[in-house]
């Protein structure tokens, strides 16, 4: 307009007024072109949907159906789940079962803690287990629970099917979860009955604490029974040493080398007492007695039998004839070694003792323990199933395959 009148006037235009008229034609432009792009893109895909009849029965098929059966089961259909939760441990009693065993008699045994985290992972196998299911069977009506008409068809189980497809079910509706730290386990039952959950969680807590102290008792009886093994063979081995010095004793004649070798020097000495006081008394009595007086030849003889004893005693105990056979040197060595021996076999006979009574002794008591930390209780609603979850889950699975099916027939276009 004011362009306009100024040419009306007839007067000149000036810079600004060229940029603002400029500036508005360009905005003029752009919306046309915006419009005009909106348009094109309208009727291209309403000419895309008309041409392609695929994409409404895509968005049928994959988005409408999907998304209105998970809202019709999930909002109308399942059936409600109560879960019951219980948790508990196995804790070593203190002084646990000790082995005695050859290496380690009279030891006390240090795999208590390796022990308890191997009872603690065969008791989450055992809960899961077939032996379990059996005995929850024989206790509570468990398959008419599962299989009522109440529960909805997807849910509930059909009772006519073996024992094989029930263990299935079972681990649907029983969960374990060890913590690694504590080794704490959390079990979790889930019935449509919140009576029902609490009793079969109840169950399932007192056929654990059974096989736990069945596991127990198993291992303390293993335990007295590797003791007593070993006692068994310590007492005959120390009964074997001692009769090999029975036998020592009976085929050299004597009855202890050692106590031989000791008397024979004790006697060795006196005799060379006795000879010095008798060569004193020989000196004295040729003084003023002659060579032929009974008294020097009584003295000269005793001399005599004392010197050939004392060299028959040093001969015996010092001699290496291979003829003779009884020689005290070599009786003297071979009755050291099997007193050694005996020494060794009465210390571990008495080690083996200590720790076959420590064993007797606690194989009398429990040696782990079920810990309950958590009881079961019975639950005021249910928590399964998740339905507003469930159902968010199955609409955005239902769009993302149809996004795909859409892009699939594009390409296949």
């Amino acid at each position: 307009m004011n362009m306009e009148i100024r040419k009306v006037e007839g007067q000149p235009l000036t810079t600004a007024d060229r940029q603002k008229a400029i500036t508005e034609s360009l905005r003029q432009i752009a919306r046309t072109s915006r419009f005009a792009d909106r348009k094109k893109g309208i009727r291209s895909y309403q000419t895309q949907a008309k041409n392609d009849p695929w994409v409404p029965i895509l968005f049928l098929v994959c988005f409408v159906l999907p998304t209105l059966a998970g809202l019709a089961y999930y909002g109308f259909i399942a059936s409600d789940r109560y879960v019951s939760e219980a948790r508990f441990a196995i804790r070593p009693a203190i002084g646990s079962s000790d082995k005695s065993t050859a290496e380690m008699a009279g030891g006390t045994s240090s795999s208590s803690n390796p022990m308890v985290a191997q009872d603690t992972q065969i008791t989450y196998e055992y809960i899961l287990s077939r032996p379990m299911l059996e005995a929850i069977t024989a206790q509570l009506p468990i398959r008419d629970w599962y299989s009522r008409d109440s529960i909805d068809y997807f849910s509930r189980f059909d009772p006519e099917k073996p024992i094989e497809k029930f263990l299935r079910y079972w681990k649907r509706m029983v969960g374990v979860e060890i913590e690694p730290n504590s080794s704490i386990m959390s079990v979790t039952v889930a019935a449509f009955d919140a009576n029902e959950a609490l009793a079969i969680a109840q169950a399932v807590m007192k056929e654990a604490e059974r096989m736990v102290n069945d596991l127990s008792v198993t291992s303390r009886n293993d335990a007295l029974s590797e003791s007593t093994r070993e006692l068994k063979r310590a007492e005959e081995r120390m009964t074997k040493v001692r009769l090999e010095m029975r036998d020592l004793r009976n085929r050299e004649g004597i009855l202890d080398a050692q106590k031989t070798n000791d008397v024979n020097i004790k006697m060795v000495s006196e005799m060379r007492a006795a000879r010095i006081n008798l060569a004193v008394q020989l000196a004295i009595g040729q003084r003023d007695l002659g060579p032929d007086h009974r008294r020097i030849i009584d003295i000269k003889q005793q001399i005599k039998d004392i010197d050939d004893n004392i060299a028959r005693i040093e001969k015996a105990s010092t001699s290496q004839s291979a003829d003779e056979k009884r020689l005290l040197s070599d009786a003297l060595t071979r009755f050291e070694a099997l007193e050694t021996e005996r020494k060794n076999a009465e210390k571990h006979y008495q080690q083996v003792i200590a720790a076959y009574e420590r064993a007797r002794i606690i194989s009398a008591r429990q040696i782990e323990f079920f810990s309950p930390i958590v009881q079961p209780v019975k639950a005021e609603s249910s928590t399964e199933p998740r339905r507003l979850l469930m159902i968010g889950l199955i609409t955005a699975g239902a769009a993302a395959l149809f996004g795909a099916a859409v892009f699939a027939r594009k390409l296949m276009a």
